[in-house]
């Protein structure tokens, strides 16, 4: 038959086994779920960062649209412009066509030139009054000629400043024109940024709730086995002073016994001195240290 010693020794052991499983176990499980923790980190950095060049795209992309729109009106503007320059210059044509702008016999330069001189002459000269008379008209007719010429130079000055003014208004038109489809293509271009980045995080936030979720139920597991490997080790104690007590009481016993032992030895010995009987050297020993003799 087991003693109840024995049974306990292999309970403890069996326990032993037990808890240095589940402490396998455990470590086991927690090591999983730092791992899954680490990687579940990782990748909520990954997605911070994605996510700051995102929010620099949708600057960058909404700067780009306040320019659009910005480039928009200016364009509208000079079309507004252009539209009433191009019906003076239509009218221009129109009216060239109908009447086209002379152009004066004598060139003005050649007019002044001669004007001058025959104004230098009568001035500086004595002439006899019929000469004198006849450049007096000749100077007249001059200025005829001058503010003739001068006048279409002027018509031909503002038909041509209307003409400059159209063209540099077809050139800011244009100008204006590409500035609004270079800007949208960039602001397009940030827009197919932060699309790709939004599908990489959309991925990535995937996989860090895959890993947090399997962290939560690793923890709990390994939770649940530390919780285990607590209750062993609780029966292990239990056991151990269970053990202890039967040791310490049955080393209580023995001495007891011993004593009981010795002291019947005692007495005997006692008894044969006082019959004066022979003694050992043992029990004279016994008698001498219980201050009998």
């Amino acid at each position: 038959m087991i003693s109840d010693v024995d049974q306990l020794v292999v309970r403890l052991s069996d326990l032993e086994k037990q808890a240095s499983d589940l402490r396998e176990k455990r470590d086991k499980l927690n090591g999983e779920a730092r791992t899954k923790a680490d990687r579940r980190d990782e990748l909520n950095k990954q997605m911070a960062e994605l996510i700051a060049k995102v929010k620099d795209h949708q600057t960058q992309r909404d700067v780009e649209n306040t320019k659009v729109q910005d480039y928009k009106v200016k364009r509208e503007e000079v079309r507004k412009n252009l539209a009433e320059a191009k019906k003076e210059v239509d009218q221009i044509k129109e009216d060239e066509q109908l009447e086209p702008l002379p152009k004066p016999p004598i060139p003005e330069k050649v007019l002044r030139r001669n004007l001058k001189q025959l104004e230098w002459k009568i001035q500086t000269e004595i002439l006899p009054p019929e000469e004198e008379k006849r450049l007096v008209q000749e100077i007249a007719t001059l200025q005829e000629q001058l503010e003739e010429a001068e006048t279409i130079r002027t018509l031909r000055q503002e038909r041509n400043a209307r003409f400059s003014t159209y063209e540099g208004l077809k050139a800011e038109m244009n100008h204006f024109h590409k500035a609004v489809i270079r800007t949208a293509k960039s602001s397009q271009r940030h827009h197919h940024e932060m699309t790709k980045l939004f599908a990489q995080i959309d991925e990535i936030r995937k996989e860090a709730d895959q890993c947090h979720k399997d962290f939560i139920e690793t923890k709990k597991i390994a939770d649940e086995t530390h919780k285990k490997f607590i209750e062993i080790i609780k029966g292990k104690e239990k056991h151990q002073k269970e053990l202890q007590g039967i040791r310490q009481k049955a080393r209580t016993d023995h001495f007891r016994e011993v004593k009981e032992t010795i002291e019947a030895r005692a007495d005997e010995a006692l008894r044969k001195y006082k019959e004066g009987k022979k003694l050992s050297l043992e029990e004279f020993s016994m008698l001498v240290e219980r201050g009998l003799v």
